[in-house]
């Protein structure tokens, strides 16, 4: 009996949940999407969003002596999201690091750059792909291209 009382009494606690305005959580929110709410971000984990219409990319990370540890996550309207971590390494505020995500039921990795500009992140643009559709960069950092719509440093989920 007492596993059930347990688990109703768990029901009960996590579905009342207080009005909206009663909270001191931030929300961010697109008109064609949902609202997201999350808590602030922490020092040591800075978080970065970027709405493009319906498509959303969000990116964390923490940065631990040389490594740099994160989670990414790309959410495109009327596709599969990936959702993911990465690791690799930050030099002169730029990021390269392994993606490691799930996609279509399927673990997949990909390299993937970004550069950090004070309260704002931009995603490396790949200079080609190679034969099975992974991106390429320059490897020189200097000839890198980056997107033009930065992820904006905000709230963290």
């Amino acid at each position: 009996m007492k596993p059930y009382f347990v688990a109703a009494a768990l029901l009960t606690m996590f579905s009342c949940q207080p009005p909206a305005s009663n909270t001191s959580e931030t929300a961010v929110q697109d008109t064609s999407t949902a609202t997201v709410t999350a808590p602030a971000e922490t020092a040591d984990r800075p978080c970065y969003t970027k709405i493009s219409g319906k498509d959303t990319t969000y990116l964390e990370f923490e940065i631990k002596k040389d490594t740099i540890y994160g989670r990414l996550e790309y959410h495109l309207f009327e596709k599969d999201e990936n959702v993911g971590l990465i690791k690799g390494s930050i030099a002169d505020n730029i990021i390269k690091a392994e993606y490691n995500f799930m996609s279509e039921g399927t673990i997949s990795k990909r390299p993937v750059i970004f550069k950090v500009d004070n309260k704002q992140v931009f995603e490396a643009i790949p200079s080609s792909f190679d034969s099975q559709g992974v991106p390429v960069f320059d490897k020189d950092p200097s000839k890198l291209k980056f997107e033009d719509a930065p992820l904006v440093k905000g709230v963290c989920k």
